[in-house]
Formats: C-alpha cells, structure tokens, sequence
C-alpha cells in the first residue's frame, strides 16, 4: 500500500489451470514438528489452542482438542505446461533504444483477439518474434475459456499508453481519470467467469506505468501520484470468477496499476513468474488473489512498488499456498487489509524476502476486519527488512464494526538477517491476537510493540520474548534447532 486511503481497493480475480506435466515438488518444512503437531497419513498439521476443529481444514485435531493447521506445502500439484499452439502470430512492431516501440501508430488487439477466438480448446494462440520485430502493442483483449495466450521467448507484449484503450465501457473516457473507479477500466489481459484459461511462456508483458500517457504530459505512475491514489489505471491481468486459471513463466513490469489481480477464483496457479517494477512505482501490488479459494503461487520472483502478495478477504479466503517464492523491493507478504469476508487456511512455505518494507504482515481494521485464521508461516529468510514480522488489526485510523479478530497464526524456522521493529498485537482484550513463534532468530535484537495477545513460544528457540498490555506469553518446554540456513536464499532481480 502507498496511502490506506489508497488500499480501500477493489476486487478482482482468478481462474486455475492447464496444467498436466507431474513435478515433483520439494516440501517445506521437514524438521521435527513442535507439541501439538499430528501427524496423519503424511500430512503435517498443528494444534495452537482453542476448542473444536475448523471446518474446510485439512488434517486433524491437536492435543488437547486443539484446531488442526496444515503446514505442508507439499500439494502444490503438478507444473504447468504450455499447450501446443492453434496459431502463431509475428511481431509487427521494433523497439528502440530505450526498450520502447518504434511505431505504435497501428494496434496488434484486434489480430491477437481475432485468434484467441478462433482458437480450439486445450490450445494456445503463440505471439513470437520476428527477427528484429520482437514486440506486440495491444489495448485490453480477453482470454477464452481452456485456451492459451502463449508469449514466446525474446517477445514483448506491450500495454497501448492510449487509456481509451481501456475504457470498460467504450467511449466513456473514464478510463485514466482521477476518482473514477477501477472498475471503470479493463486490464490489459482479461478473463472473467471460465475455466481453464491460461496466460503462459518465457516472454514479457509490459504495462508502461513509467511512460507518458497518450494525450498527456505525465506517466500513469505520475498520475496516479498526483490524484492521491484515486487514478483508474489498468491493470495487466485481471482474472473475474471461473475456475483454473493459469500464469505461468512469464515475466511482467510496470503495470499501471497492479500486475495480477484474481478475484472469486476457484483453483488457480501462478507459477514460475518474475514480476520487476521499480520499487517507487505508486500501487503496484504484485499478485492479489481476492475472494478465492484454492489457489498455488510458486517459484515466482516478485519485485515491485507495493505488496508483493496481498490476500484480500473482502469475500471469504480459503486454502491458498504460496510456496518457494523470492520477493525483492515491496510491501512484503500481506494478508489485507480487508479481512471482513474472512481468511483462513493460507501456507506460506520457503520464501525469501530481500528489502521489501514489511516481511510477513497481517493488517486490517474496523472498517474491513474479520476473523484471520490458520495462516502459517515455515521455512522464511528475511534480510534488509524494516519490519519482519506485523500482525495489526490497527492499519488505519477508520472506524467500523467490523473487528479484526486473528488467531491460529503459526510461524516457524523463520530466520531474521537483523534486527527490526515487530508488531504482535490484537485488536483488544476480546479479540487478542493468537501466535505460535518457533524457532524464530533474530541475528540483532528487535524491538516490538506488543499489546491484548496470547503468544506461544517453542519448542524451538525464539530471539524476542513479548511484553506489554494484556500480553499473555506461553513457554514450552525448549528443544534445540537450528536456525534456518539462508545462504542461498536470496536472488538478484
């Protein structure tokens, strides 16, 4: 987020997959697990306290008739594939020096969009180069259920600057204008209500936020400064409703306005991608699945201006994993900040996080809040971060009745290459925040703000041990463990 008033965001989607080929996938998190931990048919779960199982939650119960959390990042289901092409298309369009297109006079929307149509199920329409043609210049287009846009390697997919282009309803110039909605703007890659449409391949789509709009004197970044975060800009993929949408390999920069945005999705997989904005881009989160249930986001590295993942609960979240991720400059691993629909079941296994503001945060408040539940956190490196870890139902000063209220958040092998400033608090003595903090080190000691929170230590050592109002610290009985080993935990952008 740049401003909350910014973040009072929007909505919008996703659909799951074309994958076929089976991989393999390492699993996060295989040391001994802490008390509480059952074990069942290969699926690790933990118990943190309270009564009764959580429905929709795999795994069982644990001691003491404690909810069941799955921390295994293990079913991430097999890789993505690219689909054989019904169509393949030539670049029309040279880039110049300054990695832009020469001539742009002439859009590609209608060509690409022509094939997309007549394209069979379980194929992939294919945009290749063509010699010192490499590059595509389209305004918004629309995916088709069970087929492909495949973007091929050295070929660039670039976002017309024209915001007419994206008008969501053509003609209303609402598009590109200060306080009209996003809604009032299409992405440039859209996809609403289908199943198994994909977006795949080794090239790039770039949206141009950094380059002077059509008709204008300013970038969209500029823009979208100067309108206090109200601008209506496009997004490059916007996934409404559906099931089973694919991204998968390719990299994407400079988004007007948020790269990946999957709403009310069931099943999706994002997978493989580079997303690598600079980090003053306003606005900018990286993939945002809102309102979706099952989701995988995997071997991606993401580098942005904003979130680099941001869970939005406005509807209600269920079962995502986001497993063997890097993120560079950003906002961090967010879930919010609106949370009213609920959140729960979402791992978090191997993730790097190099310079990004905020490391694992959870945020939210009155005016957004609900329950935030079984949310876990294994196998982490973080390095060059302000704030590590953030659990705060007090993201802005709005008021509301609608309480954020987290529990079960479970956070183990998490290394800290520093020090920095935590967060651990609830929002207040009826809805106490609810953490487990196992085999946490901090390589300098952080300060932190604690406050109406019950908090779970070990077995594994933890480098903090929290103090302040209402704060109600549990010790277990100490094991030794190893810090997370994070030499080669880190990548270059």
């Amino acid at each position: 987020m740049i401003r909350s008033s910014r973040k009072l965001f929007r909505a919008f989607t996703a659909f799951p997959l074309l994958a076929t080929a089976l991989l393999l996938v390492p699993a996060c998190g295989h040391d001994k697990p802490p008390a509480g931990v059952v074990d069942s048919g290969g699926t690790t779960v933990i118990g943190t306290g309270g009564a009764g199982g959580q429905g929709g939650q795999s795994g069982v119960g644990g001691a003491g008739g404690a909810p069941a959390i799955n921390i295994s990042c293990d079913d991430l289901g097999p890789e993505p594939t690219v689909p054989p092409a019904c169509a393949t298309l030539m670049a029309t369009k040279t880039v110049g020096t300054d990695g832009t297109p020469v001539d742009e006079t002439v859009l590609d929307t209608a060509a690409i969009q022509a094939a997309i149509d007549a394209c069979p199920a379980g194929q992939s329409v294919r945009l290749a180069s063509d010699g010192d043609r490499v590059a595509f210049v389209s305004g918004a287009m629309r995916l088709r259920a069970k087929v492909a846009l495949w973007i091929d390697a050295g070929t660039t997919l670039f976002a017309s600057r024209n915001p007419r282009d994206f008008d969501l309803t053509p003609g209303s110039g609402l598009c590109g204008g200060n306080g009209t909605g996003n809604s009032s703007c299409n992405a440039l890659i859209n996809a609403a209500g289908m199943d198994g449409a994909a977006v795949v391949g080794t090239g790039t789509i770039d949206g141009r936020g950094g380059d002077v709009v059509a008709d204008d004197t300013a970038t969209w970044w500029e823009l979208e400064e100067t309108y206090d975060g109200q601008l209506a800009a496009p997004r490059l993929v916007q996934v409404v409703g559906g099931t089973n949408f694919t991204l998968y390999q390719v990299t994407l920069r400079n988004a007007p306005k948020f790269h990946v945005v999957l709403q009310g999705t069931v099943g999706f997989k994002v997978w493989g991608i580079t997303i690598n904005t600079p980090p003053t881009a306003p606005n900018t989160d990286g993939v945002d699945p809102s309102g979706t249930k099952n989701g995988v986001i995997a071997y991606s590295k993401i580098t942005t201006g904003d979130d680099n993942v941001a869970i939005k609960g406005g509807a209600p979240v269920d079962g995502l994993i986001i497993a063997h991720n890097h993120f560079g400059s950003g906002h961090g691993m967010s879930i919010g900040s609106e949370t009213n629909g609920g959140v729960k079941n979402v791992r978090v296994c191997d993730l790097s996080l190099d310079g990004t503001d905020n490391g694992l945060r959870i945020k939210s408040d009155p005016s957004r809040g609900g329950l935030v539940q079984a949310i876990s956190y294994t196998d982490v490196c973080i390095r060059n971060v302000r704030r590590p870890l953030v659990f705060d139902p007090f993201y802005s000063s709005t008021t509301g009745m609608l309480i954020p209220n987290f529990r079960d958040i479970y956070v183990r092998n998490v290394r800290v290459l520093g020090g920095g400033m935590l967060t651990m608090r609830g929002r207040d003595a009826a809805h106490p925040l609810g953490l487990t903090l196992n085999n946490v080190v901090f390589d300098l000691p952080p300060t932190g703000t604690f406050a109406d929170a019950n908090i779970t230590l070990g077995p594994g050592p933890v480098g903090v041990t929290p103090a302040g109002t209402n704060v109600t610290v549990n010790q277990l009985a100490p094991e030794p463990a190893e810090p997370r080993d994070c030499t080669d935990a880190f990548v270059t952008f």
